[in-house]
């Protein structure tokens, strides 16, 4: 069996542009994926509408049809979705403290974030598969992911975690993928931004994109508010 999980972050902690960093990771075997991307592109097909999944480009009531059936799709298949939070204020002065510049933090995250969001994804899979499980990462594109070896830190951890925890699961491969090629990478970045909507608070405001974003939300049981 294989397994996928697809990685995505918002607010950057060293962009010092927001109060709080946002890391999404979105998992399930790679038939459980397949049947999700399948029924996504009938929606989009159905809706005439082909552009990518952005929660924060959802400001016009013509697209509720085509992102109510996406949610609804996803969160009724077994598939799991994971999302970190990070105080941005807290961390960096945790860093400051030891001497840690605000890059350095970011960087040392990336050890940190397999434990955190992937490895609870994949701690219950060797109840379910005899032999070994082969996971496959797939993260945003992003040049700078190759100038942090974001690829071997992720499999050496998780591979760590598995050997420690006696799992029979192995990390194969990390690869960078282009969200516009990659429905479950929009998936995820819908689900986080859904997130840090409501974080954030921002359906206090009173605009109209605001009002449609809270209605999407509520339209939908069962999904964001399960992260809340």
């Amino acid at each position: 069996m294989h397994y996928l999980i697809y990685f995505d972050e918002s607010n950057k902690l060293d962009q010092f542009n927001a109060n709080y960093s946002y890391y999404g990771a979105y998992g399930g075997t790679d038939a459980a994926m397949a049947r999700v991307v399948k029924q996504v592109r009938n929606i989009f097909k159905q809706c005439n509408s082909f552009s990518e999944l952005h929660f924060r480009e959802y400001t016009k009531d013509n697209l509720v049809k085509k992102y109510f059936q996406t949610l609804h799709t996803v969160i009724n298949e077994n598939v799991q979705i994971n999302i970190l939070t990070v105080n941005n204020r807290d961390a960096l002065y945790a860093a400051q403290k030891i001497g840690l510049t605000a890059t350095e933090l970011r960087n040392l995250f990336y050890i940190k974030i397999p434990e955190r969001l992937f490895y609870g994804m994949t701690r219950d899979l060797s109840s379910q598969e005899s032999g070994t499980i082969k996971v496959k990462i797939k993260v945003d594109q992003n040049d700078e992911y190759d100038k942090l070896f974001l690829e071997t830190k992720i499999i050496e951890q998780m591979n760590a975690h598995s050997a420690y925890r006696n799992k029979n699961y192995r990390v194969v491969n990390v690869l960078s993928q282009n969200s516009v090629k990659s429905i479950p990478l929009q998936i995820v970045d819908t689900f986080m931004g859904m997130v840090i909507f409501l974080l954030e608070q921002n359906y206090l405001e009173s605009s109209n994109t605001a009002k449609i974003k809270s209605d999407l939300i509520y339209l939908v049981p069962g999904t964001v508010k399960n992260f809340v």
